[in-house]
């Protein structure tokens, strides 16, 4: 269901040296990297990208910088993550008259809101625009279970293209019951780095949502499934695999460690992320140096 499909990479966010602006020129760089390695479209803000150490001025100024650089190419997918409800609709509205193509919309997780409280934020938000909205359900990174019902509730009198970005565990299992639990109303698009990339394509889902780096290997995956291929797909996906599951250790080590992969391939200038943050040791970057060189032909 729905037009988001394929291959969406997020977007980090490259910094000076010393952390304390954003590097707006290598953004763009990075934008025309992702059209050049074949993503279907590109997200901005998602916790890939540190949106929770970015200001508004910075995200409208990356936005406006990503539809500059794109073109026009590829739709064009902004994350909002606005606790308040009130935040949350200006934001999504903001972006979807500034050229947004749909939004990542990430639940509020402080404070515990009830389920209805959570329904009522997200049912605002999607009612206040027409394009395309995704919901972020990662209960791991923000504390907040979103249940079945609740997806179910927030669809409903829904006339434009409703979306999960599932982050649940067993994932496999969840996508099944998500589509069983709300009439296969949401299109699913996998999280966690395309992690359970290959389980959640057989499983129905339309795309992946992975970090920028190893763009080129998600997209052979992705194709090699959708021509029907299933034995290659399952056969390059596990050839990545361990490299995939090095990177999903919290979500502070993936980013820098999809800074230092970029770094190496002469795309980022550094691989600053804003303090507080939690760079790999010594040990798990000589191993990912070893990942990276399985995997170097496909740069």
């Amino acid at each position: 269901m729905g037009n988001l499909k394929g291959v969406i990479p997020v977007i980090p966010t490259p910094f000076t040296d010393d952390g304390r602006y954003v590097d707006y020129g290598n953004f763009e760089e990075l934008v025309e990297m992702a059209v050049r390695d074949g993503a279907h479209a590109l997200c901005l803000f998602a916790a890939g990208a540190e949106f929770y150490k970015l200001t508004m001025e910075e995200r409208k100024e990356l936005f406006q910088r990503a539809i500059n650089a794109n073109r026009g190419r590829l739709p064009i997918i902004a994350t909002v993550s606005s606790h308040a409800t009130v935040l949350a609709v200006r934001e999504a509205v903001y972006y979807e008259k500034k050229g947004a193509a749909a939004l990542n919309i990430m639940p509020p997780g402080f404070g515990a809101p009830s389920q209805n409280m959570v329904a009522e934020h997200l049912t605002e938000i999607s009612n206040a625009v027409s394009i395309p909205v995704i919901i972020q359900y990662a209960p791991a990174l923000n504390g907040m279970a979103i249940a079945a019902e609740t997806f179910g509730k927030i669809s409903e009198n829904q006339t434009h293209e409703l979306y999960i970005k599932l982050e649940a565990s067993p994932t496999g299992p969840a996508i099944t019951a998500l589509k069983k639990a709300t009439g296969n109303r949401y299109g699913i698009i996998i999280g966690n780095g395309g992690e359970c990339m290959y389980e959640g394509l057989l499983r129905g889902a339309c795309a992946v949502m992975p970090g920028a780096a190893l763009l080129r290997p998600y997209r052979m995956i992705y194709d090699a499934f959708e021509r029907g291929d299933e034995k290659k797909a399952f056969d390059l996906f596990n050839l990545y695999l361990p490299h995939i599951h090095l990177m999903q250790r919290d979500i502070e080590s993936f980013v820098a460690m999809e800074k230092i992969i970029l770094n190496k391939r002469g795309i980022m200038k550094n691989f600053v992320c804003r303090k507080p943050c939690n760079y790999p040791d010594i040990q798990t970057i000589a191993l990912l140096e070893r990942h990276l060189e399985l995997v170097r032909k496909e740069f």
